[in-house]
Protein backbone atom coordinates (compact mmCIF):
# COMPACT_ATOMS: atom_id res chain seq x y z
CA UNK A 1 0.00 0.00 0.00
CA UNK A 2 3.32 2.34 0.94
CA UNK A 3 4.41 0.92 -2.40
CA UNK A 4 1.35 2.06 -4.70
CA UNK A 5 1.15 5.47 -2.64
CA UNK A 6 4.59 6.75 -3.48
CA UNK A 7 4.34 5.15 -6.88
CA UNK A 8 1.29 7.61 -7.60
CA UNK A 9 2.71 10.52 -5.96
CA UNK A 10 5.95 10.24 -8.43
CA UNK A 11 3.70 9.62 -11.41
CA UNK A 12 1.41 13.53 -9.79
CA UNK A 13 4.85 15.16 -9.79
CA UNK A 14 6.14 13.81 -13.39
CA UNK A 15 2.69 14.33 -14.61
CA UNK A 16 3.03 18.27 -12.59
CA UNK A 17 6.26 18.93 -13.95
CA UNK A 18 6.21 17.55 -17.40
CA UNK A 19 5.55 20.57 -19.15
CA UNK A 20 8.99 22.49 -17.90
CA UNK A 21 10.61 19.55 -18.36
CA UNK A 22 10.02 18.71 -22.24
CA UNK A 23 11.88 21.58 -23.37
CA UNK A 24 8.44 24.01 -23.02
CA UNK A 25 8.57 27.31 -21.64
CA UNK A 26 5.27 28.07 -20.50
CA UNK A 27 3.97 31.95 -20.43
CA UNK A 28 1.11 32.61 -17.98
CA UNK A 29 -1.02 35.47 -19.33
CA UNK A 30 -3.74 36.86 -17.16
CA UNK A 31 -6.53 38.62 -19.30
CA UNK A 32 -10.24 39.85 -18.73
CA UNK A 33 -11.06 38.50 -22.45
CA UNK A 34 -14.16 36.48 -22.75
CA UNK A 35 -17.37 35.99 -25.09
CA UNK A 36 -16.21 36.89 -28.73
CA UNK A 37 -13.65 38.69 -27.92
CA UNK A 38 -11.79 35.71 -25.41
CA UNK A 39 -12.73 33.46 -28.38
CA UNK A 40 -10.47 35.74 -31.03
CA UNK A 41 -8.35 35.99 -28.03
CA UNK A 42 -7.69 32.20 -27.70
CA UNK A 43 -7.64 31.42 -31.32
CA UNK A 44 -4.77 33.64 -32.18
CA UNK A 45 -3.02 32.28 -29.20
CA UNK A 46 -3.93 28.47 -29.90
CA UNK A 47 -2.26 29.95 -33.57
CA UNK A 48 1.15 31.25 -32.01
CA UNK A 49 1.42 28.16 -29.50
CA UNK A 50 1.41 25.88 -32.44
CA UNK A 51 4.03 28.01 -34.53
CA UNK A 52 6.14 28.07 -31.37
CA UNK A 53 6.11 24.26 -29.91
CA UNK A 54 9.16 25.51 -27.38
CA UNK A 55 6.31 28.15 -26.00
CA UNK A 56 3.14 27.92 -24.31
CA UNK A 57 0.83 31.30 -23.39
CA UNK A 58 -1.35 29.34 -20.97
CA UNK A 59 -4.60 31.83 -21.58
CA UNK A 60 -6.14 32.71 -18.10
CA UNK A 61 -9.29 35.22 -18.04
CA UNK A 62 -10.16 36.95 -14.52
CA UNK A 63 -13.71 37.45 -15.69
CA UNK A 64 -13.38 41.62 -14.85
CA UNK A 65 -10.84 44.12 -14.14
CA UNK A 66 -11.88 44.23 -10.94
CA UNK A 67 -10.59 40.76 -9.85
CA UNK A 68 -7.96 41.10 -12.26
CA UNK A 69 -6.18 43.72 -10.32
CA UNK A 70 -6.64 42.52 -7.58
CA UNK A 71 -5.44 39.11 -8.64
CA UNK A 72 -2.44 41.18 -9.54
CA UNK A 73 -1.41 42.79 -6.71
CA UNK A 74 -2.35 39.41 -4.12
CA UNK A 75 0.26 37.71 -6.68
CA UNK A 76 3.04 40.99 -6.38
CA UNK A 77 2.51 40.30 -2.90
CA UNK A 78 3.28 36.34 -2.91
CA UNK A 79 6.20 36.85 -5.11
CA UNK A 80 4.40 34.86 -8.00
CA UNK A 81 2.71 37.59 -10.38
CA UNK A 82 2.19 36.23 -14.24
CA UNK A 83 4.51 36.39 -16.85
CA UNK A 84 2.20 38.72 -18.47
CA UNK A 85 -1.22 40.55 -18.06
CA UNK A 86 -3.40 43.19 -19.06
CA UNK A 87 -3.06 46.56 -16.91
CA UNK A 88 -4.65 49.92 -17.15
CA UNK A 89 -2.03 53.05 -17.19
CA UNK A 90 -2.65 54.12 -13.51
CA UNK A 91 -2.28 50.45 -12.35
CA UNK A 92 1.04 50.70 -14.39
CA UNK A 93 2.16 53.75 -12.80
CA UNK A 94 1.55 52.18 -9.51
CA UNK A 95 3.68 48.30 -10.39
CA UNK A 96 6.34 50.75 -11.55
CA UNK A 97 6.59 52.04 -8.14
CA UNK A 98 6.70 48.58 -6.58
CA UNK A 99 9.30 47.48 -9.33
CA UNK A 100 7.55 45.46 -10.39
CA UNK A 101 7.29 45.49 -14.12
CA UNK A 102 10.27 44.25 -16.61
CA UNK A 103 10.07 47.78 -18.99
CA UNK A 104 9.17 46.47 -22.82
CA UNK A 105 12.31 48.87 -23.19
CA UNK A 106 14.44 46.41 -22.69
CA UNK A 107 12.88 44.32 -25.44
CA UNK A 108 11.86 46.20 -27.64
CA UNK A 109 15.75 47.43 -27.92
CA UNK A 110 17.01 44.24 -27.38
CA UNK A 111 18.80 41.93 -29.99
CA UNK A 112 15.07 40.25 -31.07
CA UNK A 113 13.18 43.60 -30.56
CA UNK A 114 12.16 46.28 -32.71
CA UNK A 115 13.89 48.19 -35.37
CA UNK A 116 13.57 51.94 -35.48
CA UNK A 117 11.12 51.69 -38.49
CA UNK A 118 8.68 49.10 -36.65
CA UNK A 119 8.98 51.81 -33.85
CA UNK A 120 7.21 54.21 -35.92
CA UNK A 121 5.04 52.59 -37.27
CA UNK A 122 2.91 52.42 -33.80
CA UNK A 123 0.19 55.33 -33.56
CA UNK A 124 1.79 58.12 -32.05
CA UNK A 125 -1.22 58.47 -28.97
CA UNK A 126 -0.06 54.43 -28.64
CA UNK A 127 3.70 54.93 -28.12
CA UNK A 128 2.66 58.10 -25.63
CA UNK A 129 0.20 56.11 -23.71
CA UNK A 130 3.18 53.31 -22.91
CA UNK A 131 5.99 55.82 -22.72
CA UNK A 132 6.53 56.62 -18.62
CA UNK A 133 9.73 59.22 -18.55
CA UNK A 134 11.18 58.04 -22.10
CA UNK A 135 10.81 54.54 -22.06
CA UNK A 136 8.70 52.19 -23.11
CA UNK A 137 6.74 50.47 -19.90
CA UNK A 138 3.80 48.58 -21.68
CA UNK A 139 2.74 47.60 -25.34
CA UNK A 140 -0.90 48.35 -26.24
CA UNK A 141 -3.04 45.14 -26.29
CA UNK A 142 -7.14 45.86 -26.85
CA UNK A 143 -7.28 49.40 -27.68
CA UNK A 144 -10.69 51.20 -28.66
CA UNK A 145 -11.79 55.16 -29.42
CA UNK A 146 -15.18 56.39 -28.42
CA UNK A 147 -17.03 56.31 -31.55
CA UNK A 148 -20.94 57.20 -32.58
CA UNK A 149 -23.06 54.59 -33.92
CA UNK A 150 -26.31 55.85 -36.21
CA UNK A 151 -29.52 54.98 -37.83
CA UNK A 152 -28.39 55.85 -41.62
CA UNK A 153 -31.92 55.20 -42.51
CA UNK A 154 -33.11 57.48 -39.93
CA UNK A 155 -30.86 60.45 -41.48
CA UNK A 156 -31.91 59.55 -45.05
CA UNK A 157 -35.36 59.72 -44.33
CA UNK A 158 -34.78 63.00 -42.57
CA UNK A 159 -32.78 64.26 -45.36
CA UNK A 160 -29.73 64.26 -43.33
CA UNK A 161 -26.32 63.86 -44.96
CA UNK A 162 -23.70 63.22 -42.48
CA UNK A 163 -23.45 63.21 -39.06
CA UNK A 164 -23.12 66.22 -36.62
CA UNK A 165 -19.52 67.54 -36.87
CA UNK A 166 -19.91 70.05 -33.71
CA UNK A 167 -21.67 69.84 -30.57
CA UNK A 168 -24.72 72.14 -31.34
CA UNK A 169 -25.20 70.67 -34.73
CA UNK A 170 -25.33 67.24 -32.64
CA UNK A 171 -28.19 68.99 -30.65
CA UNK A 172 -30.26 70.53 -34.17
CA UNK A 173 -30.05 66.64 -35.50
CA UNK A 174 -31.32 64.85 -32.50
CA UNK A 175 -34.23 67.95 -32.65
CA UNK A 176 -34.59 66.45 -35.89
CA UNK A 177 -34.50 62.88 -34.68
CA UNK A 178 -36.86 62.96 -31.82
CA UNK A 179 -40.01 61.71 -32.97
CA UNK A 180 -43.71 61.48 -31.50
CA UNK A 181 -45.50 59.19 -34.08
CA UNK A 182 -48.08 58.06 -31.94
CA UNK A 183 -49.30 61.30 -30.98
CA UNK A 184 -49.08 60.74 -27.06
CA UNK A 185 -47.04 63.54 -26.56
CA UNK A 186 -43.92 61.21 -25.66
CA UNK A 187 -41.25 60.85 -28.18
CA UNK A 188 -41.72 57.36 -30.04
CA UNK A 189 -38.09 57.49 -31.23
CA UNK A 190 -35.27 59.52 -29.37
CA UNK A 191 -32.10 61.30 -31.15
CA UNK A 192 -29.67 59.93 -28.05
CA UNK A 193 -29.08 58.29 -24.86
CA UNK A 194 -26.74 57.23 -23.12
CA UNK A 195 -25.61 55.92 -19.04
CA UNK A 196 -24.25 58.09 -16.76
CA UNK A 197 -20.57 58.05 -17.83
CA UNK A 198 -17.16 60.35 -17.40
CA UNK A 199 -16.27 59.46 -21.06
CA UNK A 200 -18.99 61.58 -22.75
CA UNK A 201 -17.96 64.36 -19.73
CA UNK A 202 -14.66 64.24 -20.50
CA UNK A 203 -14.71 64.62 -24.33
CA UNK A 204 -17.05 67.80 -24.74
CA UNK A 205 -14.80 68.90 -21.78
CA UNK A 206 -11.83 68.96 -23.69
CA UNK A 207 -13.52 69.72 -26.84
CA UNK A 208 -14.63 73.33 -25.20
CA UNK A 209 -10.66 73.53 -24.13
CA UNK A 210 -11.16 72.18 -20.12
CA UNK A 211 -9.00 69.38 -18.70
CA UNK A 212 -9.74 67.13 -15.99
CA UNK A 213 -6.32 67.57 -14.02
CA UNK A 214 -3.90 69.84 -13.69
CA UNK A 215 -0.32 68.81 -15.63
CA UNK A 216 1.10 67.20 -12.81
CA UNK A 217 -2.00 65.02 -12.33
CA UNK A 218 -2.22 65.70 -8.86
CA UNK A 219 -5.20 68.76 -8.74
CA UNK A 220 -9.17 68.33 -10.32
CA UNK A 221 -9.66 71.12 -13.10
CA UNK A 222 -12.82 69.51 -14.34
CA UNK A 223 -14.60 71.71 -11.74
CA UNK A 224 -13.63 75.12 -14.33
CA UNK A 225 -15.97 77.09 -16.71
CA UNK A 226 -15.38 74.81 -19.36
CA UNK A 227 -16.21 71.61 -17.02
CA UNK A 228 -19.46 73.53 -15.92
CA UNK A 229 -20.96 74.29 -19.68
CA UNK A 230 -19.94 70.99 -20.83
CA UNK A 231 -22.23 68.84 -17.90
CA UNK A 232 -24.76 71.39 -18.39
CA UNK A 233 -24.39 70.85 -22.36
CA UNK A 234 -25.82 67.12 -21.51
CA UNK A 235 -28.00 67.82 -18.58
CA UNK A 236 -30.30 70.46 -21.25
CA UNK A 237 -29.99 67.53 -23.66
CA UNK A 238 -32.22 65.34 -21.47
CA UNK A 239 -34.16 68.32 -19.88
CA UNK A 240 -34.38 71.23 -22.06
CA UNK A 241 -33.72 70.09 -25.36
CA UNK A 242 -35.88 66.61 -24.64
CA UNK A 243 -34.23 64.56 -27.23
CA UNK A 244 -32.31 62.30 -24.88
CA UNK A 245 -32.44 60.23 -22.06
CA UNK A 246 -30.64 58.31 -19.34
CA UNK A 247 -30.23 54.50 -19.33
CA UNK A 248 -28.26 51.99 -17.15
CA UNK A 249 -26.11 49.26 -18.47
CA UNK A 250 -25.78 48.47 -22.26
CA UNK A 251 -30.17 49.42 -22.49
CA UNK A 252 -29.38 52.26 -24.78
CA UNK A 253 -27.56 50.03 -26.47
CA UNK A 254 -30.14 47.91 -26.78
CA UNK A 255 -32.71 50.71 -27.93
CA UNK A 256 -30.87 51.45 -30.76
CA UNK A 257 -30.46 47.74 -32.50
CA UNK A 258 -34.34 48.04 -31.75
CA UNK A 259 -34.64 51.15 -33.68
CA UNK A 260 -35.61 53.55 -30.50
CA UNK A 261 -32.55 55.42 -30.53
CA UNK A 262 -31.16 57.32 -34.16
CA UNK A 263 -27.81 57.68 -32.45
CA UNK A 264 -25.33 56.49 -29.35
CA UNK A 265 -21.83 56.81 -28.14
CA UNK A 266 -19.67 53.56 -27.47
CA UNK A 267 -16.47 52.54 -28.21
CA UNK A 268 -15.02 51.20 -31.67
CA UNK A 269 -15.57 47.67 -30.41
CA UNK A 270 -18.64 47.88 -29.73
CA UNK A 271 -19.37 47.74 -33.22
CA UNK A 272 -18.55 43.77 -32.86
CA UNK A 273 -21.61 43.30 -30.57
CA UNK A 274 -24.00 45.94 -33.09
CA UNK A 275 -23.37 43.71 -35.87
CA UNK A 276 -23.62 40.67 -34.31
CA UNK A 277 -27.19 41.22 -33.40
CA UNK A 278 -28.11 41.82 -36.90
CA UNK A 279 -29.87 45.25 -37.04
CA UNK A 280 -32.56 46.05 -39.10
CA UNK A 281 -31.36 49.40 -40.64
CA UNK A 282 -27.69 50.48 -42.43
CA UNK A 283 -25.46 51.87 -39.45
CA UNK A 284 -23.17 54.22 -39.50
CA UNK A 285 -20.12 55.04 -37.63
CA UNK A 286 -18.56 58.49 -36.57
CA UNK A 287 -15.90 60.23 -34.32
CA UNK A 288 -17.42 62.26 -31.87
CA UNK A 289 -18.38 66.02 -32.48
CA UNK A 290 -16.34 68.81 -31.52
CA UNK A 291 -16.54 71.69 -30.17
CA UNK A 292 -13.72 74.36 -30.26
CA UNK A 293 -11.77 71.61 -30.97
CA UNK A 294 -11.84 67.71 -31.82
CA UNK A 295 -11.47 65.75 -28.97
CA UNK A 296 -11.29 62.05 -28.58
CA UNK A 297 -10.18 59.58 -26.08
CA UNK A 298 -8.42 55.96 -26.39
CA UNK A 299 -9.91 53.20 -23.95
CA UNK A 300 -8.79 50.01 -23.29
CA UNK A 301 -5.48 48.25 -21.91
CA UNK A 302 -1.69 47.12 -22.40
CA UNK A 303 0.35 44.51 -21.69
CA UNK A 304 3.18 44.29 -18.99
CA UNK A 305 5.92 41.83 -18.22
CA UNK A 306 6.32 41.01 -14.76
CA UNK A 307 9.89 41.40 -13.36
CA UNK A 308 9.58 38.51 -11.62
CA UNK A 309 8.99 35.91 -13.52
CA UNK A 310 11.74 33.79 -14.96
CA UNK A 311 14.04 35.20 -17.76
CA UNK A 312 13.13 32.36 -20.49
CA UNK A 313 9.47 33.31 -19.37
CA UNK A 314 9.73 36.70 -20.32
CA UNK A 315 11.63 36.33 -23.14
CA UNK A 316 9.01 33.86 -24.95
CA UNK A 317 6.57 36.81 -23.85
CA UNK A 318 8.02 39.07 -25.55
CA UNK A 319 8.24 36.86 -28.85
CA UNK A 320 4.47 36.81 -28.36
CA UNK A 321 3.76 40.00 -27.80
CA UNK A 322 6.16 40.92 -30.80
CA UNK A 323 4.09 38.44 -32.43
CA UNK A 324 0.88 39.77 -31.63
CA UNK A 325 1.79 42.92 -32.30
CA UNK A 326 2.77 42.52 -35.79
CA UNK A 327 0.57 44.28 -38.65
CA UNK A 328 -0.72 40.57 -40.17
CA UNK A 329 -2.04 39.96 -36.69
CA UNK A 330 -3.06 43.16 -35.66
CA UNK A 331 -5.22 43.14 -38.66
CA UNK A 332 -7.02 40.09 -37.84
CA UNK A 333 -7.29 41.54 -34.29
CA UNK A 334 -9.16 44.42 -35.70
CA UNK A 335 -11.18 43.23 -37.94
CA UNK A 336 -12.75 40.33 -36.03
CA UNK A 337 -13.17 41.96 -32.25
CA UNK A 338 -13.32 45.68 -33.42
CA UNK A 339 -10.22 46.45 -31.69
CA UNK A 340 -7.82 49.70 -32.91
CA UNK A 341 -5.04 48.45 -34.81
CA UNK A 342 -1.57 49.56 -33.59
CA UNK A 343 0.29 50.12 -36.39
CA UNK A 344 -0.20 52.63 -39.49
CA UNK A 345 0.99 49.77 -41.91
CA UNK A 346 -1.40 47.55 -40.87
CA UNK A 347 -4.55 50.44 -42.75
CA UNK A 348 -2.32 49.55 -46.06
CA UNK A 349 -3.16 45.36 -45.96
CA UNK A 350 -5.63 44.33 -48.36
CA UNK A 351 -8.12 42.87 -45.83
CA UNK A 352 -8.45 46.03 -43.87
CA UNK A 353 -8.89 48.17 -46.43
CA UNK A 354 -11.87 46.02 -47.51
CA UNK A 355 -13.06 46.24 -44.23
CA UNK A 356 -12.87 49.82 -44.05
CA UNK A 357 -14.45 50.73 -47.49
CA UNK A 358 -17.56 47.52 -46.12
CA UNK A 359 -18.31 49.81 -42.61
CA UNK A 360 -19.53 53.35 -43.14
CA UNK A 361 -17.75 55.68 -41.54
CA UNK A 362 -15.03 53.66 -39.87
CA UNK A 363 -12.08 54.93 -41.46
CA UNK A 364 -12.78 58.36 -40.13
CA UNK A 365 -13.22 56.86 -36.49
CA UNK A 366 -9.36 54.88 -37.25
CA UNK A 367 -8.39 58.59 -38.55
CA UNK A 368 -9.88 60.03 -34.77
CA UNK A 369 -6.22 58.30 -33.52
CA UNK A 370 -4.46 61.58 -35.41
CA UNK A 371 -5.69 63.77 -32.34
CA UNK A 372 -6.75 61.28 -29.57
CA UNK A 373 -6.18 61.38 -26.13
CA UNK A 374 -5.49 59.60 -23.40
CA UNK A 375 -6.66 59.84 -19.84
CA UNK A 376 -4.16 60.65 -16.71
CA UNK A 377 -1.85 58.27 -15.64
CA UNK A 378 -1.99 58.74 -12.26
CA UNK A 379 -2.17 55.62 -9.78
CA UNK A 380 -5.25 57.77 -7.72
CA UNK A 381 -6.89 58.44 -11.38
CA UNK A 382 -8.37 54.35 -10.88
CA UNK A 383 -10.68 55.88 -7.90
CA UNK A 384 -10.63 59.41 -9.21
CA UNK A 385 -12.52 58.48 -12.73
CA UNK A 386 -15.31 56.45 -10.74
CA UNK A 387 -15.79 59.30 -8.32
CA UNK A 388 -16.33 61.75 -10.96
CA UNK A 389 -18.98 59.72 -12.48
CA UNK A 390 -20.70 58.79 -9.41
CA UNK A 391 -20.69 61.67 -7.29
CA UNK A 392 -20.11 64.48 -9.58
CA UNK A 393 -21.67 63.71 -12.76
CA UNK A 394 -24.82 61.63 -11.50
CA UNK A 395 -26.26 63.99 -9.01
CA UNK A 396 -26.57 66.68 -11.64
CA UNK A 397 -27.97 64.25 -14.58
CA UNK A 398 -30.36 62.73 -11.98
CA UNK A 399 -31.54 65.86 -10.89
CA UNK A 400 -30.77 65.81 -7.55
CA UNK A 401 -27.62 68.60 -6.73
CA UNK A 402 -26.43 71.47 -8.70
CA UNK A 403 -23.63 71.39 -10.94
CA UNK A 404 -21.53 73.79 -8.61
CA UNK A 405 -21.72 72.15 -5.79
CA UNK A 406 -21.75 68.51 -6.71
CA UNK A 407 -18.20 69.50 -8.63
CA UNK A 408 -17.25 70.79 -5.72
CA UNK A 409 -17.67 67.75 -3.51
CA UNK A 410 -16.33 65.61 -6.06
CA UNK A 411 -13.42 67.43 -7.07
CA UNK A 412 -12.17 67.33 -2.79
CA UNK A 413 -12.70 63.44 -2.88
CA UNK A 414 -10.42 63.23 -6.28
CA UNK A 415 -8.09 65.42 -4.83
CA UNK A 416 -7.50 63.43 -1.82
CA UNK A 417 -7.67 60.10 -4.34
CA UNK A 418 -4.56 61.81 -6.23
CA UNK A 419 -3.02 62.12 -2.79
CA UNK A 420 -3.13 58.56 -1.33
CA UNK A 421 -0.50 57.49 -4.42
Amino acid sequence: MVRKLIYLILVFLLVGCSRGNNGVTEVKFWHVMGGPLGKALNELIDEFNEENPGIHIASVSMGNYQALTQKIMASILAGNPPTIAQVYESWTSSLMRADAIQPIEDFIRGEDGLSDEEISDIFPVFIRDNTWDGRFITIPFNKSVTTYFYNMDMFEDDGIERFPDTWDEFVEVAKRLTKDIDGDGEPDVWGTAFPVSATMFEQILYAKGGQLLSPDEKHPMFQCEEGIEAIEFIHDLIYTHDVAYLTTGYEHQDDFIAGNVAMISGSSVSYSFIREAKPSFRMGLAPPPGDKKKAVFIAGTNVAIFRNSGEKEKEAAWKFLKWFTSSEIQARWAIVTGYLPIRESTLELPDVRKHLQAVPGLKDVWASLDYALIEPRAPGWLVGRRLLSDIGIEPVLRGGMGVKESFARCAKEIERALALE
